[in-house]
């Protein structure tokens, strides 16, 4: 404690390099602590559960050829068919694959006007094998029955019949935060259609993995009649590639047919997924760097110190102060120094977090991440000190005599 008053004094009197360091500590924390947070939001994005069967379906885009009245029956047709081969568990036509960046949203409103919109969802059409062939765990309600799937033409809304919707538990605690059971059976608006919810799934992603309103989606059981429709199927297990090759076969038996966009949902997913893995090993390489970068500067620091007063601890060494007190010395000067730039790195932190919740709709920074935050500036701060101070130990008091 006998040292603390000496070493501000001398803080003081070096004040430029002083500022200069704590500056450069409390901006690599504010980063720092920012950029993992942001690196660890990427990482389980990437990682998290879709909520859907991954390891034995793909999907595909294909065309029907025949008159528009007869277009749902031909895809009604197809569907029979690719359910019947031996490598096939179930198949489904679909509006929209998750995490294909190419998909629909509809707006959602409650009673009494669909104009008092609270959030747009991910919106998905599907006949009555979408459950089993998403891989969907339904839990609460009840799924569609087969009465319940129709067919319509495009138009802007649907004035003949009004579909059933499916939502997810996201959407129903968003629009019910009580309790968002109370979300089944209840009338919403999907655009301009008043919509009744008959079953609640827990997890069904949009198309879009970055956005806002991910896990806020609904499934609809009117199908819009698509010339070029999305099959979603679901192989048995261990037969994906044999089911690929089965469905490939079968469907282009018939001339004129083409298949697109083939993928497993797994390939799906890692190419929406690509900017993500980049950003991340963007983040960490820049995590090293700048914490490369503070620990040579606080080594720089500290050697130049000891450099510019060898003298004055020669003759603190000659007045009787051992290796051991002089170690403790200018640990305890590292520390004092690294703490303010903590301290400062602390607040810097919030503010900029407080910026990124606003421009990336990022959640609060946790207090973990600036406790951990903290402690590693310390380690680093007190680890770039040791070789130089314990160089600084080594000063003999004979330095004294030969520069004075």
């Amino acid at each position: 404690m006998n040292d603390i008053m000496p070493i501000l004094k001398s803080l003081y009197q070096r004040k430029a390099p002083t500022l200069l360091l704590v500056l450069q500590i409390s901006i690599t924390l504010m980063i720092l602590v920012n950029t993992i947070f942001m690196l660890l939001q990427k990482w389980d994005n990437i990682n998290t559960s879709t909520g859907l069967e991954e390891k034995h379906t793909f999907s595909f885009t294909t065309n029907i050829q025949g008159d528009r009245s007869e277009i749902a029956n031909l895809i009604k047709q197809d569907i029979e068919r690719i359910n019947q081969l031996s490598a096939v568990q179930v198949a489904s036509s679909v509006s929209d694959i998750p995490y294909t960046s190419w998909g629909s949203t509809t707006q959602i409103g409650l009673p009494p006007s669909p104009e008092d919109a609270l959030l747009r969802a991910g919106y998905y059409e599907g006949d009555y094998n979408a459950l089993e062939a998403f891989g969907l765990k339904l839990i609460a309600g009840e799924w569609f029955k087969p009465s319940d799937i129709f067919y319509y033409e495009h138009t802007s809304t649907n004035t003949q019949r009004m579909p059933k919707l499916i939502i997810s538990k996201a959407l129903a605690e968003k629009l019910y935060p009580d309790d968002w059971r109370e979300a089944l059976g209840s009338t919403i608006y999907s655009g301009m259609d008043a919509c009744t919810v008959v079953g609640i799934v827990e997890k069904l992603p949009s198309a879009w993995n970055w956005w806002k309103n991910n896990w806020h989606t609904v499934l609809s059981s009117g199908n819009y009649i698509d010339s070029e429709p999305i099959y979603m199927v679901r192989a048995r297990p261990g037969m994906r590639e044999q089911a690929m090759q089965q469905v490939s076969e079968l469907l282009l038996q018939t001339p004129g047919r083409w298949l697109d966009n083939m993928a497993t949902f797994e390939q799906t997913r890692s190419k929406s997924h690509q900017s993500d893995f980049a950003v991340v090993v963007t983040l960490i390489v820049l995590v090293a760097i700048l914490s490369t970068v503070t620990a040579f500067g606080i080594f720089g620091q500290v050697r130049y110190t000891i450099i510019t007063r060898k003298k004055q601890i020669g003759t603190r060494r000659a007045l009787g102060a051992s290796r051991t007190q002089i170690l403790r010395y200018f640990m305890l000067e590292s520390l004092i120094v690294t703490s303010v730039g903590i301290g400062i790195g602390v607040l810097l932190s919030l503010i900029c977090n407080t910026y990124l919740m606003v421009l990336f709709e990022l959640p609060p920074i946790p207090g973990d991440y600036l406790i951990v935050g903290a402690l590693a500036m310390l380690g680093i701060g007190q680890l770039a000190t040791l070789q130089p101070v314990y160089q600084a130990s080594l000063v003999s008091p004979a330095i004294v005599t030969r520069m004075g």
